[in-house]
């Protein structure tokens, strides 16, 4: 190519034509003055690295052109499971073995061109043969950027160690309540802002009220609260309702969003997850016994791994059950690395704020975070059951104390030792039995049988004189055996010989079989069975036989999972005596052939006793010890399988093995993981990780929650991003009250009541929301907390709200999930309509009980809640939005719960009042228990007026009260918190 080519070529890029990468490199190889090589000629010498741009040697041609090449073409060979003659294409080949592969693909050397069977296309072999030429670097490593992402991740402000700054000393001292305010007022005041005025007294307890426990305060409380001047007035609100049980309802929805609670699996069936609901009350119990955060943290990653462990501990583990579980996956392989990859990007984002998950399939593209960073934190979960939605696997035993669980095992092993005494016994008798059968049943009924063997899927008895046996032969003595068969599913048997008849009269012959048979005997058939019941049901069939050798024929085929063939007959002069073998009866067979026999066997006191100890063996099969179960994780031993890094994250390309280790960014490195102590049933890995979590170096865990619990106070963060604290996460608008109060919470025993209490008492916390004209010229964002942010109730609020103010809310604590009724149209929508929504199963009552108790379906989330943006289950949610649309005004005006509530509103106030009758005093007292406040005389008297003008339309009065409590309902008012 002339310099004048390549200029127009350059030209004709500049304005946008596109070409593949790897014929682009090829240009800028053939531009800097090397010529490409011409088709078929001998490959020429490596020329300089110095000659060979950059972008050859770097992931940009590996990952976009020879990682997608060598997964479509030949790693199917050569990788660890193919043949390949020794080359691997999976992991990275030395240079002479990528110089062997770019001949072979080319087809030089008079080997067989590669791959066999196809030829690839021209620019796949032109950038194949330039990332050889650039020394044929492999991606698998840190690109150029995670070094300098690295350099960027040890300045970066979330990953330095913990430090207390010092409180600053500011202007406005008087303001200040706590340190908090110091910080947040040093802010303001370098923008020459003033914080908004403290807000009403009616706006703070119901602020707080909200904030705290998620309900309303009553207008009594509101009345009471305002009359209150007493020094400590606030702070004694604050404490009772830290004190609260429903503190935990509230807080505890905030972590159930965090960790993906759901109930069910999702994907077509979405069936439901056993004792699921344990997870979401053992959190409410934590929130409102005050756990430590970091114990908190340490049951849910590794509760069953703990020193003290107990039945807490385990529920927590339930963490690990709460994701999508697809219980029907089209690839297993994948459908398990799936699942590996929703712990790592729940656990990275809940409790690091990190983005694990984003190096899956390659380096971080935004974060310090190496590919093999995320398989070896993946590295600590991989010994872990996969999820079977339950079983002994997933659940076990919950216990309330030590005590409780010894007793319940002290009462298990009483029931076990009865059982296995009892069927110690049986063994006994039935050895007896065993002993004494050959010489009750004699020998000589049968003779000359032969056998003719076949394999085989029948439904009913084919004719197996035009099929052909797999085997034949004849049987010693001569008894019906199955035990020359050749595996124990679809097989068949036809026996032939001639049956002793020693009197002419009339037989009996007993048959029970699993699956198909037919007795034949002297040309008439005496009974048969095909696919039906299985053993269990003998038949029996009576034959008129003359005295001598008669022709006997039995045929059987077996087509399920169990097998077995018994026949016995009885005639005159002796009672019943088998025909077949005792082995052939089948696994499940023995309890009818002893039953039938063994009375006639062994003495009869003896048989008398094996007859009782049977039915009592019965009964204590059917006997349990009551026992709780939760839902859990367990390991599968003390051995971990190998991690390997996956090429593009595909499981079928393993890479370089891994050891658990914490992610570098974070100052972290290989776990010191111990070896499991004796009897240890896990291999202390999640133990490790739950340690490094919640050790005070941690720069991450204490940062990530504080922020948390700031945001669901305040609206927003101090940071922004609350689930992404990397390099593109946003920055702290106040980076040292930031690590002021994660510092703070630490060193009081990471309690969040105490955290709650700190951020709730501070004057930032206690101003208005109304913000003065030069705030909203200088912080419209409000980034500086210089007023407090307006809020709409959340979903779950605004129903319990609905509830609370009918007087209709049920405040039952735990227990089993509810089901409130749904539209019929709604539950249509579904695969099977009405599936796995149990409203009939309700009593009325439970209909009316706290949201969170409300069962989470992930194919069917309750429409009030989503229609005022419940957050979805299938990841982790770290922000709950608050969007505005016609249907949520639609919905609280037409949804039949908000009707319902409406007319017990309107029950209610008229029961409150003196005259139910009186519009004022009806309106007064449905507007004050709505708002939680007075309502003023012209709010009266509009109210007041509507009532008056709906009846004069034709309402009655019963029904304009119940339309004025609908408008109420639907009041901004009602559902904003100012």
């Amino acid at each position: 190519m002339t310099s004048k080519q390549q200029r127009q070529l350059k030209t004709r890029l500049a304005g946008g034509l596109a070409l593949p990468t790897g014929l682009l490199a090829l240009f800028t190889l053939t531009a800097a003055g090397q010529r490409a090589p011409a088709a078929g000629s001998k490959p020429s010498p490596a020329p300089p690295a110095s000659s060979i741009v950059a972008a050859a040697s770097s992931n940009t041609l590996f990952e976009a052109k020879i990682r997608p090449l060598l997964l479509t073409a030949c790693v199917g060979c050569h990788s660890k499971d193919g043949a390949g003659g020794g080359l691997r294409l999976d992991i990275a080949p030395t240079p002479a073995q990528a110089q062997e592969a770019l001949r072979r693909v080319k087809g030089e050397g008079g080997k067989a061109r590669m791959p066999l069977g196809s030829e690839l296309p021209k620019d796949k072999v032109a950038a194949l043969e330039l990332w050889v030429r650039a020394g044929a670097h492999w991606g698998n490593g840190p690109t150029r950027a995670v070094p300098d992402l690295m350099a960027k991740g040890r300045t970066h402000w979330a990953f330095q160690p913990l430090t207390r700054p010092a409180v600053p000393k500011i202007k406005n001292a008087d303001w200040t309540r706590n340190p908090i305010d110091a910080f947040i007022g040093r802010r303001l005041e370098g923008k020459e802002l003033k914080p908004a005025p403290p807000a009403s007294r009616r706006d703070l307890i119901r602020r707080l009220t909200y904030d705290l426990i998620g309900l309303p305060p009553t207008p009594e409380e509101v009345t009471a609260f305002e009359a209150d001047t007493s020094p400590g007035a606030y702070e004694k609100l604050v404490d009772r309702l830290l004190a609260s049980p429903h503190y935990g309802e509230k807080w505890g929805r905030h972590w159930l969003d965090l960790v993906r609670y759901a109930e069910t699996n999702s994907y077509e069936r979405d069936g439901a997850k056993p004792h699921a609901y344990k997870y979401r009350d053992y959190v409410i119990r934590a929130f409102n016994d005050d756990k430590p955060y970091d114990r908190f943290v340490r049951e849910q990653i590794a509760g069953d791994e703990l020193p003290d462990t107990n039945g807490d501990a385990l529920t927590a583990t339930g963490y690990y059950r709460l994701g999508v579980w697809d219980d029907e996956p089209a690839d297993p392989k994948q459908a398990e690395f799936d699942g590996l990859d929703d712990l790592v990007a729940t656990t990275g984002q809940t409790f690091l704020g990190l983005t694990l998950d984003c190096a899956r399939c390659h380096d971080h593209k935004l974060d310090p975070i190496p590919q093999k960073d995320y398989y070896r934190f993946a590295a600590f979960f991989r010994n872990i059951n996969r999820f079977k939605n339950g079983g002994p696997t997933d659940e076990a035993a919950y216990f309330a104390s030590a005590e409780q669980k010894r007793e319940t095992e002290r009462k298990i092993a009483e029931l076990d030792a009865s059982r296995k005494a009892t069927q110690t016994q049986i063994a006994d008798l039935e050895a007896a039995y065993r002993r004494l059968r050959p010489q009750w049943i004699g020998r000589g009924d049968l003779a000359d049988l032969r056998y003719r063997y076949f394999e085989g899927t029948w439904e009913t008895i084919p004719n197996f004189d035009a099929l052909k046996p797999v085997a034949a032969g004849t049987l010693s003595p001569a008894f019906l055996d199955l035990r020359p068969r050749r595996r124990d599913v679809n097989f068949a048997f036809v026996f032939e010989g001639v049956l002793n008849v020693p009197q002419t009269g009339d037989y009996v012959f007993f048959l029970d079989s699993d699956d198909g048979a037919r007795i034949t005997v002297g040309g008439q058939k005496a009974v048969e069975k095909n696919m039906s019941g299985g053993q269990g049901m003998e038949q029996r069939a009576t034959l008129h036989l003359a005295a001598g050798r008669v022709p006997f024929r039995a045929d059987y085929f077996q087509g399920g999972a169990l097998f077995g063939l018994s026949l016995a007959w009885s005639g005159p002069g002796f009672a019943r005596r088998p025909l077949a073998t005792y082995e052939s009866c089948g696994p499940s067979g023995l309890p009818g052939l002893v039953n039938g026999e063994l009375p006639q066997v062994l003495p009869p006191d003896q048989a008398k006793t094996y007859v009782e100890l049977v039915k009592r063996r019965t009964e204590l099969e059917k006997q349990e010890v009551p026992t709780e179960k939760i839902l859990c994780v367990t390991e599968a031993g003390v051995k971990a399988p190998d991690t390997f890094t996956l090429l593009r994250g595909s499981p079928n390309t393993p890479g370089d093995k891994v050891e658990p280790a914490f992610p570098i960014c974070a100052g972290g490195g290989l776990a010191a993981v111990p070896p499991p102590p004796p009897g240890a049933q896990t291999t202390g890995r999640r133990l490790a990780l739950a340690n490094w979590l919640t050790a005070p170096a941690n720069p991450l865990t204490a940062r990530v929650i504080v922020n948390r619990v700031w945001q669901y106070h305040f609206g927003r963060g101090i940071v922004r991003t609350p689930s992404d604290f990397g390099l593109q996460g946003a920055a702290p608008t106040h980076p040292e009250l930031l690590n002021w109060l994660a510092k703070a919470f630490v060193a009081q025993g990471w309690h969040f009541k105490k955290l709650h209490r700190l951020i709730v008492t501070s004057a930032a916390y206690r101003q208005s929301s109304r913000a003065s004209a030069s705030a909203l010229a200088r912080d419209p964002q409000n980034d500086l907390f210089g007023r407090f942010p307006m809020r709409r109730l959340e979903a779950e609020e605004i129903r319990d709200s609905l509830l609370a103010v009918s007087g209709s809310l049920n405040l039952q604590m735990y227990g089993e999930s509810v089901y409130p009724e749904i539209a019929k149209s709604v539950l249509a929508g579904q695969s099977i309509p009405g599936a796995g929504w149990f409203t009939d199963r309700m009593k009325p009552e439970d209909l009316n009980r706290r949201s969170i108790y409300i069962h989470v379906k992930r194919s069917l989330a309750y429409p009030l809640l989503a229609g005022f943006d419940l957050p979805e289950t299938d990841r982790p949610s770290p922000v709950r939005f608050a969007s505005t649309q016609p249907t949520q005004a639609l919905g609280l005006m037409n949804n039949p719960l908000v009707n319902r509530q409406a007319g017990l509103l309107a029950e209610r106030a008229r029961r409150d009042v003196h005259s139910p009758a009186d519009g004022r005093a009806f309106a007064r007292r449905v507007l004050a228990l709505v708002l939680q406040r007075v309502p003023t005389d012209a709010e009266i008297a509009e109210g007041a007026s509507l009532m008056a003008r709906l009846q004069k339309r034709g309402a009655s009065g019963p029904q304009a009260q119940t339309y004025f409590c609908l408008m109420a309902l639907n009041l901004n008012e009602f559902i904003y918190l100012d």
